[in-house]
């Protein structure tokens, strides 16, 4: 079995060897998700690969989910799920959370969009940029457009091109954002782009020649790259905490040496809150860690299900979308729908009494993955951050890429498989990708979970 999300739609895998411990489970997938696979083969016959976003591509196939609700989704065949993954840990909310929906449904009766400025626009700026210690910021639809219009205004500021990234780090659909290490030496079980230096087809080499990389957690390769491209780089932009190769945590003082190589080499540091937004606390990264950024993207959870995103920051910075001719247009930027959702979302939901229930969940299921993981001698490691969390097949802890690419892909989609044949999405699809805790999710939902891996525990070791 492989996992291959990134260009070829997902084929039937061979049936895996009637001695393999896990071939009764394959049996049992196929069995439980006909549907899902007669869904896909329709798909296909108008969509690329029959879905409408490569991650959802799946191997052997995807799940069809019909409906979905507080901590649960159904799909096409009947079966329900706990769902941990939450529309790629979207959903602090959970699904069609009440709160959210009711905002929605009273601005939806008085309009969903005009193209003119919007009194609640101005509302939740002022509450974001409090919540988040912005100066100013700008609403837009997607954390791709959020992480785009951040280095815009960063070049725009420091007149320089360049922006320096961490290999692998995912910040969206911009183009000088895919571009990495290519590993000669693929593990088993390991997503293409590990073998890619340009994540894909379609993108010159021109729209990367202005990218540089460095490692995540090394402050040294951090140093090297502003000493290779001096007066270059116009931004250093990151997940504080990479959310996007599992949880991986910033080591102690790496964040604060950061900060100082752009104060010293001029550049904009630039935080990608888009996916770690909110799930650390009410605060953003900069009040959690101590260490703020100039700039900051964010999307996902504040929408609680809808699209919305947002970029800003310093006020001299931001101010240069007036002053410095920096374009930042969008028909559907700040449209009423978006910002109903988010103002309950940030108001309604994501309080304080509710973040505690969801740290509190969240390591009531990670300690019990780590007892369970303990007792089956597995080779695995939990890592946890505020309502995240993820698992890593592997011998020793994970800090960085280099480190990722080490562990036991393969793994993890028998993971995947057994959880799912048990009525558990266990995360969002991909060994590169997290849990989250939504403010819907239960203690019978942890308790179903860690019995369902006690099952499947054994077919792992």
């Amino acid at each position: 079995m492989s996992l291959d999300r990134s260009t070829q739609p997902p084929t039937p895998v061979a049936p895996l060897p009637a001695a393999d411990p896990f071939a009764g489970e394959m049996r049992r997938f196929y069995a439980r998700t006909a549907g899902s696979l007669s869904e896909l083969e329709r798909a296909r016959r108008h969509l690329p690969a029959g879905v409408c976003s490569n991650f959802r591509m799946m191997d052997p196939h995807p799940l069809f989910l019909r409906s979905a609700r507080g901590s649960r989704v159904l799909d096409v065949d009947g079966h329900e799920y706990i769902d941990w993954g939450l529309a790629q840990s979207t959903l602090l909310a959970g699904h069609a959370h009440p709160a959210v929906i009711e905002a929605v449904r009273r601005q939806v009766g008085s309009g969903t969009m005009t193209c003119y400025p919007h009194p609640r626009t101005a509302d939740l700026a002022a509450l974001v940029c409090e919540r988040f210690r912005l100066d100013l910021v700008r609403f837009v639809n997607t954390g791709s457009e959020a992480t785009q219009f951040a280095v815009r205004v960063a070049r725009a500021a420091t007149g320089r091109d360049s922006v320096l990234k961490f290999d692998a780090c995912y910040h969206g659909n911009g183009p000088e954002f895919w571009l990495g290490k290519p590993e000669t030496d693929l593990p088993a079980g390991a997503p293409e782009w590990m073998g890619q230096e340009i994540y894909s087809a379609g993108i010159p080499r021109a729209l990367v020649s202005k990218t540089c990389l460095a490692e995540y957690n090394d402050l040294e390769s951090v140093r090297a790259a502003f000493h290779e491209h001096p007066g270059e780089i116009a931004a250093l932009i990151l997940e504080p905490v990479v959310f996007n190769l599992g949880v991986l945590l910033p080591r102690q003082g790496f964040l604060q040496g950061v900060r100082d190589l752009c104060d010293r080499e001029g550049a904009v540091l630039i935080y990608d809150e888009v996916k770690m937004g909110c799930k650390l606390g009410l605060l953003g990264a900069g009040e959690y860690f101590g260490v703020p950024a100039d700039l900051v993207a964010m999307a996902k959870s504040i929408g609680g299900g809808f699209p919305i995103g947002l970029f800003g920051g310093r006020r001299d910075l931001m101010e240069g979308i007036e002053t410095r001719n920096v374009k930042h247009v969008g028909t559907y930027a700040a449209n009423h729908v978006g910002l109903a959702a988010a103002h309950a979302t940030l108001t309604e939901v994501l309080t304080p009494g509710n973040y505690d229930r969801m740290f509190a969940v969240n390591q009531t299921l990670a300690d019990g993955y780590r007892e369970i993981i303990a007792r089956a001698g597995l080779e695995a490691h939990v890592v946890t951050a505020g309502a995240s969390g993820s698992m890593f097949f592997s011998r020793g802890p994970v800090h960085g890429v280099a480190d990722f690419k080490r562990t036991r892909l393969d793994k993890w989609q028998r993971f995947w498989i057994g959880m799912l044949n048990r009525g558990v999405l266990p995360q969002a699809q991909g060994p590169e990708d997290i849990w989250t805790v939504s403010v819907q999710h239960s203690d019978d939902d942890v308790e179903t979970t860690l019995r369902a891996f006690r099952e499947v525990a054994p077919l792992l070791a």
